[in-house]
């Protein structure tokens, strides 16, 4: 059902509907809707290489048995998603329209050709900055595939919040992932977004940082790791990046 003007790539769409379609056979009325968030929202997919983010909503809270029932759907779709996997998450109306304060999903499943199964039906055991992070992406730039626009269901973040949330992923990134594309970009984003308030994709976020970051290899190397290119980050330059937004971010 995206309509806005932005162009997704057929496959991709395919597949939203074949995860909405689940999900309205899993749910039935009670699915408010479906959306693309993450970067086929905000023009960085890249074929191949991205991930392809999907947020729902749902009329009430979902049983334990209905909870399982999404989660399993999801993943049985992930099969055919034609990117490297999906990443898909359910809120409840109540919580999708109210300022977020951490994950507060009812489910989170991932899983896909070159993703691990992964599956959360406890809102309460993961990191809520991520969370956070796409419920703003789905107030700002959500697409629907099903349901009504993603700026009526899902409310805005406030800046300070968003801006907490990015100060606990560069923590993150740096107790977790280290020396990869995803803590480069990452952080590229967020400094955009403290400098200048745009929620952008990371690819946007990195042309914008490096005109401003002594480093542009880094920068560089993270991007054609990103479009799947050889590379290699140095993991001292990727914890200079990573500390240096997390000051800005404070």
């Amino acid at each position: 059902m995206v309509d806005d003007g932005r162009v997704i790539i057929p496959e991709v769409l395919a597949f939203g509907d074949q995860v909405a379609d689940a999900l309205t056979r899993t749910l039935g009325p009670d699915l408010v809707g479906a959306y693309f968030v993450g970067s086929v929202a905000l023009g960085g997919y890249v074929p191949g290489e991205s991930d392809i983010d999907i947020a729902a909503v749902s009329g009430a809270a979902l049983t334990d048995s209905q909870r399982r029932s999404v989660a399993s759907a999801v993943v049985e779709a992930s099969a055919g998603c034609p990117a490297r996997g999906v990443e898909f998450t359910l809120y409840r109306r109540e919580i999708a329209g109210s300022p977020p304060s951490g994950a507060d999903f009812e489910v989170n499943a991932n899983g896909g050709p070159r993703m691990p199964t992964a599956v959360h039906l406890d809102a309460s055991a993961e990191p809520g900055f991520w969370y956070v992070l796409d419920r703003a992406i789905a107030h700002r730039s959500g697409l629907a595939i099903s349901g009504p626009p993603a700026r009526e269901v899902f409310a805005d973040v406030p800046r300070d919040t968003l801006l907490e949330a990015m100060y606990r992923s560069m923590a993150w990134h740096r107790a977790h992932e280290k020396a990869t594309l995803y803590s480069v970009l990452n952080a590229c984003r967020a400094w955009r977004f403290a400098e200048e308030d745009v929620l952008g994709s990371k690819l946007e976020g990195a042309a914008w940082a490096r005109a401003r970051w002594p480093d542009s290899g880094t920068i560089d190397a993270a991007v054609a790791l990103r479009r799947g290119e050889n590379a290699v980050l140095d993991a001292s330059a990727v914890d200079a990046l990573l500390s240096a937004v997390a000051a800005r971010l404070r």
